[in-house]
């Protein structure tokens, strides 16, 4: 069919089909793309949006580590205090002669009499910890409550303590008041042993 057949029957056309045709051969190009990338363009939406929430939570995550590093920063700062405080209570050597002066004072203070005061070898701290312990076997002589008190004191004495393996004796018994003595009616005097274990730094 030649073009001038073509362009008499498109005339002949009365014009809402002139209209149609016109209107048609317009949207071709616009209906045969989408037909051919249509597909690849839902795709690469699909693709856009997930790396989008990817890349949002990311910065949420992001904003949430920043929202904590003040709360962090007070945390770091507490540990290092408690650390500085701790490493006063664990000094590098002990002092036994200063130990055993504050316990002469504690033996007038509080009427109890230091039997016994054997240092042992050092130890390796618990669980693989950073610290030596130092046993010393010690015995007492006093009151059952003035020996509670001596042994308070003793385990918060500056340097980090702690006592192990306490025992009581059976009270003394009763003596036999010779003619003209003045009987003892104070309180009983118990002898008492435990293990006072002192805490060095490494």
């Amino acid at each position: 069919m030649e073009i001038e057949e073509i362009t008499d029957k498109y005339r002949a056309f009365k014009p809402q089909l002139r209209y149609g045709l016109l209107v048609l051969v317009g949207v071709l190009p616009a209906i045969n793309m989408w037909t051919s990338s249509g597909d690849a363009l839902e795709q690469r939406k699909v693709q856009v949006e997930t790396e989008f929430q990817a890349e949002r939570q990311t910065f949420e995550d992001a904003r949430q580590k920043a929202a904590e590093l003040p709360a962090l920063e007070a945390k770091l700062t507490e540990i290092e205090g408690e650390l500085t405080k701790a490493k006063e209570f664990l000094p590098d050597r002990i002092e036994i002669d200063t130990i055993l002066g504050f316990i002469g004072g504690l033996e007038k203070e509080l009427d109890v009499k230091l039997v016994k005061f054997t240092p042992g070898a050092e130890m390796p701290g618990q669980n693989g910890l950073e610290y030596k312990e130092v046993p010393v076997d010690i015995v007492m002589n006093g009151t059952f409550v003035n020996t509670m008190r001596f042994m308070d004191r003793l385990v918060h004495m500056q340097n980090l303590t702690h006592m192990r393996n306490i025992q009581f004796s059976a009270p003394e018994t009763d003596k036999v008041v010779k003619e003209g003595e003045v009987p003892d009616t104070g309180p009983k005097k118990v002898d008492s042993q435990a293990k006072l274990i002192l805490f060095k730094g490494v």
